[in-house]
């Protein structure tokens, strides 16, 4: 029984340890595509949502103008043509 919880303690311990050990986010493994250069967005814009968190983000990227969401079940990038104005 004694070997039981330690060995339950130190499967926890290592699944603890290696569940902070993700990979980065621009690492190449995580790319959908291979030895594409990566470029940040010429801006983007946080607005607060209805629950007082900075989660709605517009993101203007050659004068093209998209909404995401910062949580982490975001979507895919929705299209806002009528925030182009905004974008430089």
């Amino acid at each position: 029984m004694n070997k039981t919880i330690k060995l339950a303690i130190a499967s926890a311990a290592a699944l603890l340890v290696l569940s902070g050990c993700g990979q980065a986010p621009w690492e190449d493994s995580l790319r959908d595509l291979e030895n594409v250069p990566v470029k940040d967005p010429d801006s983007a814009t946080l607005y607060n949502n209805v629950d007082k968190y900075p989660n709605i983000s517009r993101l203007c990227i050659d004068g093209v103008a998209f909404a995401t969401t910062t949580r982490p079940d975001f979507g895919a990038l929705m299209r806002v043509p009528e925030w182009d104005a905004e974008c430089p």
